[in-house]
C-alpha cells in the first residue's frame, strides 16, 4: 500500500487556525460550501453583492434556522446580534462577515437570507469545527528470524493497527493486516511504505502528525549473493539501456557521415 496520505499542512500540528472548503448540493440552492475549521480559528461568510436585489428589505445572516448573526439594512446600517460581540468583524466586502474564535457549539448551517419582493437564500456555508490531532506513535517488530518480515504498529486515539511487511533484496512490500482505520474522534490512521520508510500518519480536515521509521537496513540485510548491497537489478538494467542507446546513437551518426563522404568523393 503506497501512502495517500491528506496532508493540509506541513509536518506537524498548524500553527495558526486554517480554514478549508469544499462544495455540495443542497435542496432550495446551488450549492453550500463546507468548510471545515480548526477550534479557535476563524471562518469567512461570503456573499456576492452582485446577488443582492436593489430594492432588498432586509439581509440576514443566520445560524441553523433561527439564530440571527448579523441584520442588514437598506440605508447602510447593521446590527449585530449582542451574543456574537467581539467575534463578528463585518468585511469591506458588502454583507460578508468574519466569525472568530469558533467553538465546537458553532458547527452547523449557515446562511445568508435576503429579504425583497420575496425571500432568496444567497449563500449557505456548513461549518464543521475540529480539534487538532493528537501525537501518533509508531513501533516496527521483526516477525522472522532473519528479519525479512516485520510488523508495523500505529498507535493514535486510542486507536491502533497493524501491518506486515516483508523485505527481499532491495524491495519492501505490504503484505496484509490493517491499511487505515478511523479513531473514536473521527480523525484517520493510516500506516503505509513511502520509498524506503514506514509512515504513520494521523490527520483529520485541518491537521495531521506523522512518524516514521527508515527500513533501508532491513532491506540491504536481505540483499542476496546476486545482488550486493547498493548495487540492484533495477540499476543493472538502467546502465545497459544508456548504454545501448549510446551505441546506436553513434551508429546513426557514423552512418550519415559515412553516406556524406561517399557523395563528396
Amino acid at each position: 500500500m503506497k501512502c495517500r496520505v491528506f496532508s493540509p499542512v506541513k509536518k506537524g500540528l498548524w500553527t495558526k487556525p486554517q480554514q478549508f472548503s469544499s462544495f455540495s448540493p443542497s435542496p432550495g440552492i446551488d450549492a453550500f460550501t463546507s468548510v471545515f475549521v480548526r477550534t479557535g480559528g476563524d471562518v469567512f461568510l461570503n456573499v456576492s453583492e452582485a446577488d443582492v436585489p436593489n430594492d432588498y428589505h432586509l439581509l440576514l445572516w443566520k445560524f441553523v434556522t433561527d439564530d440571527v448573526l448579523v441584520s442588514f439594512f437598506p440605508n447602510g446600517k447593521l446590527n449585530v446580534r449582542r451574543a456574537y460581540g467581539g467575534r463578528i468583524d463585518v468585511l469591506a466586502k458588502k454583507y460578508s462577515i468574519k466569525l472568530k474564535n469558533l467553538q465546537k457549539s458553532d458547527s452547523g448551517l449557515y446562511t445568508a437570507i435576503v429579504t425583497a419582493a420575496s425571500e432568496e437564500v444567497l449563500a449557505q456555508y456548513n461549518v464543521t469545527v475540529q480539534d487538532p490531532v493528537g501525537p501518533v506513535d509508531l513501533t516496527v517488530d521483526s516477525v522472522s528470524s532473519d528479519s525479512s518480515s516485520f510488523t508495523a504498529t500505529c498507535t493514535a486515539d486510542g486507536t491502533d493497527i497493524s501491518s506486515t511487511f516483508r523485505c527481499t533484496a532491495k524491495t519492501c512490500l505490504q503484505e496484509g493486516g490493517e491499511g487505515s482505520k478511523v479513531t473514536k474522534s473521527g480523525a484517520a490512521l493510516l500506516v503505509c511504505l513511502s520509498r524506503s520508510a514506514v509512515v504513520c500518519n494521523h490527520s483529520n480536515q485541518v491537521s495531521w502528525m506523522e512518524k516514521t521509521a527508515e527500513i533501508d537496513h532491513l532491506c540491504l540485510k536481505n540483499a542476496g549473493p546476486d545482488e550486493p548491497h547498493g548495487f540492484s537489478i533495477c540499476y543493472v538494467k538502467k546502465v545497459v539501456f544508456s548504454v545501448g542507446l549510446i551505441v546506436m546513437v553513434l551508429v546513426v551518426i557514423a552512418v550519415h557521415l559515412k553516406e556524406k563522404f561517399n557523395k563528396h568523393k
